[in-house]
């Protein structure tokens, strides 16, 4: 993605929510630092910290791509991820950022990533998905 941003000769303007420090490579973290992304780790997400980095990226960007990763979510929320998160965000977390860029008028495409049906839990995380799409397009 930075390389094809490059390439057309725009900035690479990219954050991310919730990442884990112990399940991502040291190289993840540097190539991150040297691109400029932008990052808050799982264990600094509390209401109030999520809510005022998603609303300083949003206000750096006329439209936004929002890709949810379902395994950032903890474990027993979302189980049906190839990687459960051990610690993860909590729901009600990640269900305030789909509002608050709901409410933006800036969404301009998104997707739900990591579900993987075959360890899922009486559908538990495909229901979760369904319900974070349904308040983005709500």
């Amino acid at each position: 993605m930075a390389r094809a941003e490059a390439a057309e000769g725009r900035e690479l303007n990219y954050a991310v929510v919730g990442i884990s420090e112990p399940n991502n490579t040291r190289t993840l973290f540097n190539t991150a630092d040297r691109l400029g992304v932008k990052y808050l780790l799982d264990e600094d997400c509390s209401a109030e910290a999520v809510h005022d980095f998603v609303a300083r990226f949003l206000d750096s960007v006329d439209v936004l791509y929002l890709t949810i990763d379902l395994d950032v979510l903890p474990a027993s929320v979302a189980p049906g991820v190839s990687a459960p998160a051990a610690y993860g965000v909590p729901l009600p977390v990640i269900s305030a950022v789909c509002k608050q860029v709901a409410t933006s008028g800036k969404l301009m495409h998104l997707d739900v990533a990591e579900l993987n049906p075959e360890f899922d839990i009486d559908s538990r995380t495909a229901k979760v998905a369904a319900r974070l799409v349904n308040t983005l397009l709500g």
